[in-house]
């Protein structure tokens, strides 16, 4: 059975910035080690760019602790530094093997808040990103495999990296669920959706901290929720615009949120697209629905069923809940490694291969079939 990790993780380095371009290597990211006996504890180290701290651990929009290598809290993890950074391949290798993980898709750490206001600035250390982490991924023996960070707010950018990103080996696209001001399915958009259709390469919606204006409406870390909500709007937008019907071969995934929400938002989805009201409406009887694109739109469902949506669920959520709602070929499964917080789950596989309700048929779709056909690897 292959085991594929829908959810994996890189803590950046400091190496991964040693190229960025002449223009843009005064302005590269400096990581900052703070005394422990401030405020920051043991996650003590944080990135200074463009004259901020991130990850922004207290305070109003505050994101999540900064236990990078180089912090106390990243030294003491069951992860060596090497592992962490994938300057050791090999050790990443090592750590997933002792969960049964054969494969494990990577996204970012740093990356996981829109931590640069200069959108060319963002370009440059998404480029430094996506070298690296195909040159990483590269000495994997196929075992790693990456998505591709871009500049959404400059279309034809993004559109470029997004090209580059393909030859480079990219498994996929990374977002945010909002980004900056802007929802997913905003027409300046349109281009990169049509690049990575065009390319076979999915569009993953990752938790994070993407809307520096929501993130700062709260005074702490607020259990992920200024992470995770912005996933579940994205998932209303998308599906409320008819995106992947615009965009016929367009995949998108919901990652690192869990899934129970799925359910739920798809219901009220629904009921925007046909209101039970017996009060209103127009003359005809046609429910007046301003925000649902009915040129493209279907339920959301039928997309799940395409293998067109996809979503990671927790081995703690209602697995049979989730199967009846959404069926058996849209759901993966993730470990967040080498995080180690609340999303974590890299015991996944143990869980799964102890419960008696699972079917080996099922099991081997959970557990990587259905992620290598959202990845296509």
């Amino acid at each position: 059975m292959r085991v594929l990790d829908a959810d994996g993780h890189i803590f950046e380095p400091e190496a991964m910035f040693a190229d960025l371009e002449p223009e843009f290597y005064p302005r590269r990211p400096v990581a900052l080690s703070l005394p422990p006996d401030t405020i920051s504890g043991d996650s003590n180290l944080v990135w200074m760019i463009e004259g901020k701290i991130a990850p922004r651990i207290t305070g109003r929009g505050a994101t999540f602790p900064g236990s990078f290598p180089g912090s106390i809290a990243g030294e003491t993890r069951r992860a060596n530094l090497g592992n962490q950074t994938l300057e050791d391949v090999e050790a990443r290798l090592a750590g997933m093997a002792e969960f049964g993980i054969q494969e494990q898709v990577i996204y970012p750490t740093l990356f996981l808040e829109s931590v640069v206001d200069d959108v060319r600035l963002e370009a440059a250390l998404y480029r430094a990103y996506n070298n690296y982490l195909s040159a990483a991924c590269a000495r994997s023996h196929g075992r790693l495999k990456w998505n591709a960070c871009v500049p959404w707010r400059d279309p034809e950018a993004a559109v470029a990296e997004v090209k580059r990103a393909s030859d480079l080996g990219a498994a996929g696209i990374y977002t945010m669920g909002v980004i900056f001001d802007r929802h997913l399915d905003d027409p300046l958009f349109y281009p990169v959706y049509e690049a990575a259709s065009e390319l076979d390469l999915p569009v993953a919606v990752h938790l994070g901290w993407g809307s520096p204006g929501a993130t700062q409406l709260f005074e702490k870390n607020t259990f992920f929720c200024g992470a995770t909500i912005p996933v579940i709007w994205g998932f209303v937008f998308v599906m409320t615009s008819g995106l992947l019907g615009r965009f016929p071969k367009l995949r998108m995934g919901f990652i690192e949120s869990g899934a129970q929400w799925v359910p739920y938002t798809i219901n009220q989805i629904r009921r925007h697209y046909e209101p039970p009201t017996v009060i209103r409406g127009d003359r005809s009887g046609t429910p007046r629905t301003r925000a649902i694109d009915r040129n493209y739109y279907r339920d959301p469902v039928d997309w799940f069923k395409e293998g067109k949506a996809f979503v990671t669920f927790e081995t703690d959520e209602d697995l049979p809940h989730l199967l009846q709602h959404l069926g058996e070929d849209g759901l993966m499964m993730s470990s967040d490694y080498p995080h180690g917080d609340p999303s974590a789950d890299e015991m996944f596989l143990e869980k799964m291969t102890h419960r008696t309700d699972v079917p080996a048929r099922l099991m081997e779709k959970l557990a990587g079939g259905n992620a290598a056909r959202f990845y296509r690897v």
